[in-house]
């Protein structure tokens, strides 16, 4: 993961803070639940990665898992690369994820940094990496400063992959029609109570990346000089991308591209796309661990919020009734010249 900005909250009695994005690295129960509700990524989505890749480069010494949350891209690294190096703007997500890759992986292959993503070229050497990779966290950085630091890092013929997943949707038409908009107002309603405690600046960090998730990640530029075969992918764009817009920020959301004539651009449907099978129970746990701050402003004993998820419960067909959920994704991939 990631974060956003580091100030107070206006005063100790508004929801979010400087804590959002803190859990403790031993809080298994919260990791396990983490990750047990976030999507599992494909080997066909991988497949697409490590393709890419090979078609540039036949080097697997070193690949970068920034903004590691828990753990599981640097797993999935581990099978491909002979070191991976695994880096987190937060501490103690660094220390989740050493915890969980202790069990069953060689500790001598794989690193730990505490750096944000705009910083990591101060801890590791020029043209030294030959795949790094993003999940989630490219929307929270500095975009020209962490595409700068990353191009340094990078061998010739190096690949970024940075892909980020939105809010979970309903597979069938009918449902997605009829609760997801259930669905979504819960999901503005919390992060609305997240954000509307933020200092200024912090506030103005969510619109930010409010602007890169509308934007599926187009507004990420790619300087010919610097840069080659510029592959962009985009995954049920019927679904919405951003977690959160002006309803919950405040702000105008004011998306941009950077999309250059002769790059590729790949869009797909796909309602099994990374499918979850979830009953109401499992919903509700997802919205519980989505970030650590949720866990604050899950909004239970919120009038709205209960009322919603006792009609999303309804429109599921009730307790314990199982549906399947997919989810929009934007993946693009660079190679370093």
């Amino acid at each position: 993961m990631g974060s956003i900005e580091n100030e107070k909250p206006l005063c100790s009695s508004q929801q979010d803070s400087e804590d959002f994005w803190k859990v403790a690295a031993d809080d298994h129960e919260f990791w396990d639940a983490y990750v047990s509700t976030r999507p599992n990524y494909s080997q066909s989505f991988y497949k697409i990665i490590h393709g890419y890749h090979s078609s540039h480069s036949s080097s697997h010494t070193l690949a970068h898992d920034v903004g590691c949350g828990a753990g599981q891209v640097a797993a999935e690294l581990t099978q491909n690369y002979a070191h991976v190096a695994v880096s987190d703007a937060e501490a103690d997500h660094v220390g989740a994820a050493k915890s969980r890759l202790t069990n069953g992986y060689d500790a001598a292959r794989i690193s730990y940094t505490h750096s944000k993503a705009e910083d990591l070229s101060s801890h590791h050497p020029p043209a030294s990496a030959d795949l790094i990779a993003v999940a989630e966290a490219v929307v929270l950085m500095d975009r020209d400063t962490g595409l700068q630091s990353f191009a340094r890092i990078l061998r010739p013929g190096g690949t970024l992959a940075a892909w980020f997943y939105g809010r979970p949707s309903f597979s069938d038409p009918v449902l997605f029609r009829q609760a997801q908009p259930m669905l979504d107002r819960i999901m503005m309603l919390n992060w609305k109570k997240v954000i509307a405690g933020s200092a200024p600046r912090r506030a103005w960090g969510f619109k930010r990346c409010a602007d890169a998730m509308e934007s599926w990640l187009d507004c990420l530029p790619f300087p010919s000089d610097t840069w080659t075969d510029i592959q962009r992918y985009k995954w049920n764009t019927h679904s919405t991308l951003p977690f959160f817009g002006k309803e919950a920020c405040g702000y105008d959301i004011e998306p941009v591209s950077h999309v250059k004539e002769g790059e590729k651009t790949v869009e797909s449907e796909d309602r099994e796309f990374w499918m979850n099978e979830w009953d109401i129970a499992a919903l509700k746990e997802y919205f519980r661990v989505l970030f650590p701050g949720f866990r604050r402003a899950i909004g239970e004993g919120d009038n709205e919020i209960d009322s919603l998820f006792a009609e999303l419960t309804e429109a599921m067909g009730g307790k314990g009734v199982t549906r399947r959920f997919t989810w929009p994704c934007a993946l693009v991939l660079a190679t370093r010249r």
